[in-house]
Formats: structure tokens, sequence, C-alpha cells
């Protein structure tokens, strides 16, 4: 299709929460268009597992979460279930029930649900136009949305009118510069672990006509994966990853453990901590009765052998020792303080064998698994980025804010980047999307159709 003319609602991104947005606002009667940056729909959605779950209620989501905005936390732990029925009403296979004392929800089939979303938009006399990244945000001559410039492949731009937009570009994960001004300064040696497009485009763009940025800027989800000189194929990403790390020890380059490793739910708080490690380095250890997967009292659900064991025939440097004095060796030649290793891995032993690893130095509260039976196993891992928390800062109802908080008229933001839900923790991600999505896009659709001013 040729880009422009005049639309009710332009959704910015076709990744979960642009494609619920645009399906929401479309099904309120806006003729609805969405521009993805991508060959095709989807986004990271596509390279994701398929769970649209959180956290079952809000005592478990600020035991994981002890941050971040909990108005919308609540609203994800309270509005899942009616949008997991509007999804279904619309033609979307759900899948199998996800009940835990930690986690509900229903798992789905990424690409179906993308299809079906872009067929209820397109139903609607809506449209998805590929290839098509946000440029900049227009504005009229009172400071409202106007529309929005888009740049094609080429380089060609094109400007589409509308007085309602919704930004769902995902996040800035993939953009290298931001991630070093405000993750780390080792933000190079981040595994993009999600699909390349989101770069913060909507974020800038935001920033462009005066919009202020979240809290949670240094923040992000992800995950810990196996080092250089592994080969990491997108499609084999989640049979490598160390869900288990908070069962284990982690290590630095000094040989030190550096944050409580058993406050994950299932390793996503690590990469944030190891990348800010020198030369974002770490080293998982383990013994043969973790990485046999033993009942051992205190370990958490995740199981170890499968994906250590294809951590390692994808090329991760690994060790196994039968004595640590031979595991502190084979370290050694990776870098590895000889001393501090071996000083660690004693005091750790002692402290969490006498019931007192809470008292650590650096705390061990959960998890009281030190390196007891041989062999010992150690894996060299590099931290892993899905998206970024931080992003742009909007109000309960998804508006964006400026710099002296106040809605702009006409600009919402959801999923990614509507950044500040979590913080120090993590409760879902395609959640974000099917909650905060929908609110946007009802909310654009009346703005569109005279129903209230944003």
């Amino acid at each position: 299709m040729e880009i422009g003319g005049n639309w009710d609602v332009v959704v910015c991104g076709a990744g979960m929460a642009g494609l619920c947005a645009a399906a929401r606002a479309a099904e309120a009667g806006a003729r609805t268009l969405v521009i993805e940056k991508g060959p095709r729909a989807g986004g990271s959605m596509r390279m994701s597992g398929g769970t649209l779950w959180t956290a079952p209620n809000m005592a478990v989501m600020e035991e994981f979460v002890p941050a971040g905005d909990r108005v919308r936390q609540e609203r994800l732990v309270r509005d899942m279930d009616p949008n997991l029925e509007w999804l279904r009403g619309l033609g979307v296979p759900l899948g199998g029930i996800i009940a835990s004392d930690r986690q509900v929800g229903r798992e789905v089939d990424v690409n179906a649900l993308t299809e079906r979303l872009v067929h209820v938009i397109e139903g609607h006399g809506g449209d998805v136009a590929t290839d098509a990244a946000l440029d900049r945000l227009e504005l009229d001559d009172e400071g409202r949305i106007a529309g929005v410039t888009v740049r094609e492949t080429g380089g060609r731009r094109s400007t589409i009118r509308s007085g309602a937009v919704i930004l769902a570009t995902g996040g800035f994960q993939g953009n290298r510069e931001l991630l070093a001004r405000w993750v780390s300064r080792y933000a190079d040696r981040l595994l993009l672990r999600a699909n390349p497009f989101s770069v913060g485009e909507g974020l800038l763009a935001a920033m462009a006509i005066g919009a202020r940025t979240s809290p949670s800027l240094s923040t992000f989800y992800g995950h810990t994966m196996p080092a250089p000189p592994a080969i990491l194929e997108p499609a084999r990403w989640t049979v490598v990853t160390a869900y288990y790390s908070q069962d284990t020890i982690i290590v630095n380059e000094r040989g030190e453990r550096f944050f409580d490793e058993s406050l994950s739910m299932a390793d996503e708080l690590t990469p944030g901590e190891i990348v800010q490690q020198p030369n974002a380095r770490a080293f998982l250890l383990l013994d043969q009765r973790l990485y046999a997967d033993e009942p051992i009292p205190g370990r958490s659900p995740s199981t170890v052998q499968p994906n250590f064991d294809n951590a390692v025939a994808a090329g991760a440097p690994n060790i196994v020792a039968a004595t640590l004095d031979e595991l502190a060796d084979g370290m050694a030649a990776w870098g590895v303080s000889r001393r501090g290793l071996l000083a660690t891995l004693t005091e750790f032993n002692e402290a969490v064998g006498a019931g007192r690893g809470a008292e650590l130095r650096i705390p061990r509260t959960k998890s009281p698994i030190g390196l007891v039976k041989p062999p010992f196993r150690a894996l060299a891992v590099r931290p892993g980025i899905t998206y970024t928390f931080g992003g742009i800062d909007v109000d309960a109802e998804q508006r964006v804010l400026d710099r002296d908080g106040r809605p702009i008229p006409g600009l919402w933001a959801a999923g990614a980047d509507a950044g500040g839900t979590f913080q120090g923790g993590y409760m879902g991600g395609l959640i974000l999307g099917l909650v905060q999505g929908p609110i946007a896009g009802k909310a654009a659709a009346e703005l569109a159709r005279g129903g209230r001013t944003a």
C-alpha cells in the first residue's frame, strides 16, 4: 500500500501491544493504520515462547517485583482474564493453562495470534503497513498530535495525518547507544534476545516533542545465555537459556559473588546484574546434585541438565572438575581469580551448610545449595536482553506525559514503550501488550470519534 492520507488512529509497532491496541481501536469503529518497521507483523512476540501470564495476586507481584507502577501492576493481575476472553472472542485459540503459586495465564500460538489480530484490524477497514518506521511525531499549532512521519525502506518519508497515535515500538533494547547511556558501559556485550527492530524510535520521537522518561531506565528483562564462542540461533535460544541460575553460584572475573542469585524466579534478574560486572562476564557454578536435577531441599522448580548440556553443545566454555582446586585451576585459565574464587566458595559452602546463607556479605536468602558433591561444573555466560523496563512515562490510562506530568493530547504508549511498570523484577512480557494495548486502543478510538478529549 502507499502510505499516507488520513486515519482515525495510527499505531506505531505491530508487536503484541500494537496489534492489541489496533484491534481494539478498529473494533470500536476507528479507521486504524498500523505501521511496522520490520518486514512482517508480530515483532518480538513471534520469537517468544507464547505464554500470556502474570502473578496470581498482588502479594506475589510485590514479592517478585519490589518496585514499579503498582496501579499498572494491579491492572495486569485484574484484567488478564477478561482480555484472554476478549482474544477468545476474536477467534484466537488459547492453549494450555498456566497455574501455579507464582504464575497464572494461558499458552498461545504466537503465529496464529498475530495472524488473527491482523485479520481483525483489516476486517474492520484498517491496515498494517510493514517496512515502515516511525520517523517523528507531528503536532498542530495547539500542541496536539496531528499525525506521524514515516520512514519507508529506501529512505522515502511520508506523512500520515491522525489526531490519535499509539506508540508500541517495543522498547529500546536494540539501541546500543541508549543502552550504554542508561543501562551499562558494557551494553555492547549484551546478546539481543529479541527482534532487531526495537531501537527506541517511539521513545525518541516522544522525547522530541517534550515527553518525559519513566523510572526503570537502567533495568530490563532478559536471560542468561552461553558465552562466546557459543553459536546461538534464535530458534534455539530457549533451550540454552540458564532458567536455573537462581540455584547456582554466580561469580565474576574476580571470583566473587555480586548479588543474591536466589532472588530470581527463573533467571530474570541475573542478566541485569551480569551486565554491570567487569566486561559483562560471569560464570555459573554447580555441583553434581544440581546438574543431575536431584530433589534438593529449597531448590527452584527449574531443571538444569537439558539446557546446561545444550549450552555446552553450542560451544560455551565449560569445565567439569573432580575437586574445587581443579575447578579453580580451570577457571584461572579463563582469567578468573583463583584466590578470589576459592575464598568465595569456602565462605559460601560454610555459610549455607550451617544455615547462615542470609548472613553472607552478599546474602543467599533462598536455595541453600553449595558445591558439595563432585564433579563440579562451571559454565561461562553472558547477559541477554529481551526488552527494556524503562521508556516513555505514562499515566494510568496509558496517556503519554510531558515533562511537567501533563498528558500530551492525542498520544498514548503501551507495552515496552510505556516504561516503569516493572522494576527490580518481572511478571510477564506479552501480558503488558494484552492489557495495556486495549486500554490505549479504546481511548484513541473514542478521541477519534469525538467521544472525549485526550
